[in-house]
């Protein structure tokens, strides 16, 4: 076996760092590891650890909550970092006035952003993904994930200005379009598709764009989603006609305001099911700072980091001493083993009320998530339940191959230095899993995985 997964590591990345530990799930006999040991960048499999102090801490059934609440003549929006409320939640709550005979409102409406604090991006991210969806900020206010599509399309004469359309009837951003059409060649070697984020949600693209005959989709982050939240009511208030001479501004929600409605997130479940198996950066964010606020009543990346160590340790006695974690999303501020990761996947297997939370999270080879197109048509597909991870020169892959018939598996590949295209890394991911199920000598299965 070994000789094999060398083989298969020489011949495709050579010169990268990877760290692997495969353990059986029963007895826990190590079938395979090199580098295990080793502190490597585990880019999204960072996610594994935020869902797990999540669902100890919060627990399954926690939801965010987003109020409309009155107090005299003012009106109080508190937001709770809620990752999954959309535009259309936000106007449903502000309709509510309307629902409740409020025709005109007197006083100010003032918007309580206080439960998430900045920074609002983690520390170790990347100045060149500022501005995309997978970046958008993380305040307490977070609408449609705080991001925008827009359809991309080439110019049919090199050197001409691309074409951008919102798919959005009411954009929130605007975007300044200089990106140039040239063929795929000059963008390889000699431009870049940049992003400049300019005052009152306004963003820059300049650059070049390969010219392609389809349509390109691109998602945008909102930089300032206080900004947009506040145009988003001035809109509805004079859409629906409801009156509002008053200001909106940023404050504190009173305590004895009375709550006039209310709108509540899916469970923490979905939510995790979501994040795991989209490797969605800012729901991460967001329950890293719901973490912060819930154990220090401060919601900020620094606490979050805090939180989420503090209660792993509680609850799985990992020694979290040895693992470098500053978010909760997985940028390259992280260090973690494989080792220290697949003890972690073990805590959470041998938990029979946490193990089929995660493995229904998890995406599924070839079935859901990150790992839906992926090993399709193998032994493998259907089987393996893992969290993906990718980067610029990182790839890593974690978690169970789960097979009702015989032994199943927990396992952690993390890979540094990647210097091809990175699918070369996901396909070597694959295939050495694929190696180590096909050697390994069948047993019966005891146990239900999911039970």
């Amino acid at each position: 076996m070994s000789t094999r997964i060398d083989a298969l590591i020489e011949k495709q990345l050579p010169h990268a760092t990877i760290g692997i530990l495969v353990k059986d799930a029963k007895t826990g006999d190590v079938i395979y590891r090199s580098n295990s040991d080793k502190l490597l960048y585990p880019a999204s499999n960072v996610k594994l650890f935020t869902a797990a102090a999540a669902l100890y801490h919060l627990k399954p059934k926690h939801h965010f909550l987003t109020t409309l609440s009155q107090k005299n003549q003012n009106f109080y929006i508190t937001f709770s970092g809620s990752p999954s409320l959309t535009i259309d939640n936000f106007t449903d709550l502000l309709l509510s006035l309307k629902k409740n005979n409020i025709k005109k409102i007197n006083g100010d409406i003032i918007l309580d952003t206080s439960r998430f604090k900045a920074p609002y991006y983690p520390g170790g991210e990347s100045y060149d993904d500022l501005g995309w969806y997978y970046s958008a900020p993380d305040t307490a206010v977070i609408l449609d994930e705080n991001a925008e599509a827009y359809d991309v399309i080439s110019a049919k004469k090199l050197g001409m200005p691309v074409t951008i359309k919102p798919r959005s009837a009411a954009p929130n951003l605007t975007v300044i379009n200089q990106i140039i059409t040239v063929n795929k060649e000059q963008e390889k070697e000699h431009c870049n598709l940049n992003i400049e984020i300019q005052p009152n949600n306004t963003l820059r693209l300049y650059g070049c764009m390969a010219q392609e005959s389809k349509t390109k989709l691109i998602k945008l982050a909102i930089p300032d989603p206080v900004l947009m939240a506040k145009q988003i009511i001035e809109k509805t208030l004079k859409k629906y006609s409801l009156i509002f001479k008053g200001r909106i501004i940023i404050g504190r929600t009173p305590s004895d305001a009375r709550i006039v409605t209310s709108y509540k997130s899916r469970d923490l479940i979905a939510l995790i099911a979501h994040m795991l198996k989209e490797s969605d950066n800012l729901y991460a964010n967001s329950l890293t700072k719901e973490l912060a606020f819930s154990l220090t009543k401060e919601g900020s990346f620094k606490q979050g980091a805090f939180a989420i160590k503090k209660i792993l340790a509680e609850h799985t006695h990992l020694d979290m001493k040895q693992v470098v974690l500053t978010d909760g999303m997985g940028s390259r501020y992280n260090l973690i083993t494989p080792e220290q990761i697949v003890l972690l996947l073990t805590h959470l297997y041998n938990d029979k009320t946490m193990r089929p939370i995660i493995l229904n999270a998890l995406p599924q080879a070839g079935v859901s998530g990150t790992l839906i197109d992926r090993m399709k048509k193998t032994p493998l597909e259907k089987k393996v339940f893992a969290k993906t991870g990718s980067m610029h020169d990182i790839s890593s892959l974690s978690g169970y191959i789960i097979n009702p018939q015989a032994r199943s598996l927990i396992f952690s590949i993390v890979i540094n230095g990647v210097n091809k295209p990175i699918n070369t890394a996901k396909s070597l991911e694959d295939q050495i899993l694929l190696t180590i199920f096909e050697q390994l000598s069948m047993e019966p299965a005891i146990e239900n995985a999911f039970g």
